[in-house]
């Protein structure tokens, strides 16, 4: 019988016991024990397997698992080559994801809560009746009681194994920087928290691995807590999560599924992550991968939703840590009655909004260097927003010669970064769009190879927009506003700035199904409505014309059907004055 595919599997006993398909990453356990820093933090994208790999390492080190190795790990690279410290400690569990952060008060209640079920969980999994002082108030209180306890009790030392440290931060960051501030800084709970954590490292706790996706509570964390190190660029753990093509190839040929065609199509929407600008692979995200997996074995082709309803939510969540500002350039008046924090959002939209136009339409920006520790007390940077969009997961690092870029990594988080644009374009029309009429448009497209009601709905939108936006308005917002709206379709891919023999196609639009009937390039130009004349009018016509006839002559468009189509529009302001096919 196949193996079961572990998508969202995160307990590592169960995994191993149930016949699920497993990648070894086990001698990552060997190389952390090996460093000679014993307090670790490790940051990775959503869905990348940090809890299962927090599992693995705790089901490794825990006492209660001595007679439990050979089953679990026997066959596995550990299990062939132990390690001195194995099933030598207390496994203390904390996982502060789920944490509710309406308020304060509610904020302190549900750690403190949280801190408690973790001891609790301690105290059942050994049999032991350890301190736990629930009615103290602060969170540090009951760590600091339970540790003076414990020390003075057990005969083996603590492995401390923290999951999402960051989780609660990430979403008060995203509608309350006061709480945030409030609760990390100086004489923040979470930092006293994090301080009797300190204290217990000279006693009885003497490994600690905390994961998470951003660094943006390790400066307060680690102003009092200032014992860690983060290993999350270090190139040696590249591919410590996440999978290699190597070893995706081996996963679709065990189940029976392999071809080029889609093993080129993961490759597209779920590789490209590099954890160190120098590392020599890239890695896939191990859930996308699982997912796409599933749903091909149901229905004998690639799923039609690209992005997994639920890893698309986890993502959608950072959303709201960058507020989408003015994409279109439209400039932010400096309000002298805003408060500090509110002039402060501002900036951070404008510089946001200028970005995002970079990343859509270049698919890359330029990073002198990566942010490591943020300082909730300093006004956000540039630089600070691309570092997050990096431990996030939306970029990757790219090296070109000494310089260091960070691109876009696949096209799930392509379409992730259009679909922002397009909610944003949405709240910014004077009337409401029917998206319902646009997909309806593209499918005529793809299916009779006819592009003029997808202009049309074009034409509909930019109608609708304020005439300020069009102010700094030019050719490639078209290009970004057309192509946002085309990865609408779950039918084909769909490229900007395409690159072949003769140049860079504005847009490209290669079906992912054989029974689609049309492809597309399509070549576009614009006009500022106050600049137009004829000529220039009929020079652009030249020009897309001479594009077109240079792409058609490259081999990988002249190699494809007699049902590529390909097009030019000019657009003139708002409307687009020319709509041809070109033979």
């Amino acid at each position: 019988m196949k193996k079961k595919i572990p998508y969202g599997e995160q307990n590592f006993e169960r995994l191993r016991k149930d016949n699920y398909y497993y990648i070894d990453r086990t001698e990552y356990i060997e190389k952390l024990e090996n460093l000679d820093e014993k307090y670790i933090v490790f940051l990775r994208p959503r869905k990348f397997g940090k809890t299962l790999f927090l599992d693995t390492l705790g089901k490794y080190y825990d006492i209660n698992y001595k007679n439990k190795f050979e089953e679990l790990f026997g066959d596995l690279y550990i299990g062939k080559n132990p390690t001195p410290l194995k099933n030598e400690y207390y496994i203390l569990y904390m996982d502060f994801s789920g944490i509710q952060t309406e308020n304060k008060d509610i904020l302190i209640k549900s750690f403190k809560n949280n801190v408690i079920a973790s001891l609790v969980d301690f105290n059942n999994r050994y049999n032991l009746e350890l301190t736990i002082k629930e009615e103290y108030s602060e969170p540090a209180d009951i760590i600091r009681a339970f540790l003076t306890d414990t020390k003075d009790i057990l005969d083996k030392p603590i492995y401390l194994l923290i999951d999402e440290y960051d989780h609660f931060a990430n979403e008060l960051l995203s509608f309350n920087l006061d709480l945030f501030r409030d609760s990390v800084t100086k004489h923040g709970f979470v930092r006293k928290f994090y301080e009797e954590i300190k204290k217990g490292t000279k006693t009885i706790i003497k490994r600690i691995f905390m994961t998470g996706v951003s660094p943006i509570m390790l400066d307060s964390l680690t102003s009092g807590f200032n014992i860690t190190m983060n290993i999350t660029l270090e190139k040696e753990f590249n591919r410590m999560l996440g999978f290699t093509k190597e070893e995706v190839i081996e996963l679709l040929k065990y189940y029976e599924i392999y071809s080029d065609k889609l093993l080129k199509e993961m490759e597209e929407n779920y590789n490209g992550y590099k954890f160190n600008p120098d590392a020599k692979e890239t890695v896939y995200n191990p859930d996308m991968v699982f997912y796409f997996i599933i749903k091909y074995q149901r229905g004998k082709k690639p799923p039609e939703k690209i992005i997994d309803d639920n890893i698309l939510s986890d993502y959608k969540k950072v959303q709201n840590l960058f507020d989408l500002g003015e994409l279109l350039g439209v400039a932010i008046e400096n309000n002298k009655d805003l408060s500090k924090e509110e002039r402060e959002k501002e900036s951070a939209k404008r510089i946001i909004g200028e970005l995002l136009n970079e990343i859509l339409l270049t698919g890359k920006t330029t990073l002198p260097e990566l942010t490591t520790i943020f300082n909730p007390g300093k006004r956000i940077e540039t630089k600070d927003i691309k570092s997050l969009l990096f431990y996030l997961g939306f970029m990757t690092f790219e090296r070109e010669g000494i310089r260091t870029y960070l691109k876009i990594p696949n096209y799930s988080m392509r379409k992730i970064f259009s679909d922002y644009f397009t909610e944003y374009i949405e709240e910014k029309l004077t009337d409401i769009i029917d998206t319902g009429k646009i997909e309806d448009a593209i499918i005529s497209l793809l299916s009779e190879g006819t592009i003029e009601p997808f202009v049309k709905e074009i034409e509909n939108i930019l109608k609708k927009l304020d005439n300020r936006i069009f102010m700094g308005f030019d050719e490639k917002y078209i290009k970004i506003l057309m192509y946002s709206y085309l990865v609408l379709t779950s039918l084909a891919m769909v490229k900007m700035e395409y690159p072949v023999e003769g140049g860079y196609v504005d847009i490209a639009i290669f079906k992912r199904y054989e029974e689609v009937p049309y492809e597309a390039i399509i070549e576009i130009k614009y006009i500022k409505q106050n600049e137009y004349t004829e000529s220039k009018f009929k020079e652009k016509i030249v020009q897309a014309r001479e594009q077109i006839e240079r792409y058609k002559k490259s081999y990988e468009l002249n190699s494809k059907n007699e049902k590529m189509k390909k097009f030019i529009i000019i657009f003139v302001g708002k409307e687009a004055k020319l709509v041809e096919e070109v033979e």
